[in-house]
């Protein structure tokens, strides 16, 4: 497999990320999970049965090599919507095939929701619905979205001298091998003098002062006209099965596919993840 380093200049930020395939097939969108960043689609992307697509894997602002949001900014979640649909808008991409996992797949959704015209299909991967607070948390999200906001000025990142120790805390947070792990620092962290630190913004870990309620899930799932598919991993996150019960019904087309892993099951298990999303995409250009 091969590819190439692309940059986007968007007027408010520079997003970058990996583009290979094959030029002039159908585009492949591919939006990462919170805190990864773009090579979290290696794996997937070196199965065959995405290689006659021309796919581009971004990774989010604050994520990656992708830039950081201004001092006076933060990081909502609705806000990578909007980069990747001005992204969309500035390269003026129709039919689009778009794949999330994790957060990506939860921004994939508002996007096929908000902007549908564009996008021929949609596959999340351990996402559904969305995350949901209640009414009642509104006051305590916004005190702690406050507090953690604040923590964060003037603060120093830190320095690392020991690879190894990160790349072991990593695979034992995401709960995958050590080089699946290593894997992804390879990309969220930058090697100087004084050792190893993080690309990642650190302000991507403030706590968001609001949610969607319950209530608001329905009509963005209604709103999605294009085929969806789920991909879940047999050991990943517990509240997507509850999620798909209450909510699938909602998604006009919607198919779910389980495979062996856990919640980077697109990593763990990619030949079959390959396999489900190239049938969807099948299905999806047969109904064009």
């Amino acid at each position: 497999m091969t590819y190439n380093e692309v940059s986007f200049d968007l007027p408010h930020i520079q997003l970058k990320g990996l583009r290979g395939g094959t030029p002039g097939k159908p585009l492949l969108l591919l939006l990462h999970g919170w805190l990864d960043n773009c090579h979290s689609f290696l794996p997937l992307l070196s199965e065959p049965e995405l290689a006659d697509y021309d796919w581009i894997a971004l990774d989010f602002a604050g994520h990656g090599h992708s830039s950081h949001r201004g001092a006076d900014a933060a990081y909502y979640f609705v806000d990578y919507m909007y980069d990747v649909q001005a992204l969309i808008e500035q390269q003026g991409w129709q039919h689009l095939h778009v794949v999330g996992h994790s957060m990506g797949g939860y921004v994939g959704q508002l996007l096929g929701a908000c902007f549908g015209e564009r996008i021929a299909s949609l596959v999340t991967i351990e996402a559904f619905g969305l995350v949901t607070g209640e009414p009642e948390q509104t006051l305590q999200l916004l005190r702690d979205g406050y507090t953690s906001r604040q923590k964060q000025f003037g603060r120093e990142l830190p320095t690392y001298k020991d690879l190894n120790h990160l790349i072991q805390a990593r695979a034992k947070a995401g709960d995958f091998p050590p080089e699946l792990a290593e894997l992804l620092l390879r990309r969220n962290l930058t090697h100087t003098e004084a050792g190893f630190c993080w690309r990642t913004d650190p302000r991507v870990r403030t706590t968001s002062p609001f949610r969607f309620t319950q209530q608001h899930v329905p009509s963005v799932l209604q709103a999605l006209q294009m085929p969806v598919q789920v991909v879940l991993g047999e050991d990943g996150h517990a509240q997507l099965p509850d999620a798909l019960a209450q909510w699938g019904a909602h998604v006009q087309q919607l198919s779910v596919v389980q495979v062996a892993g856990g919640h980077h099951a697109h990593m763990q298990s990619p030949r079959s993840v390959a396999q489900a999303i190239r049938a969807h995409l099948d299905t999806s250009n047969m109904h064009d």
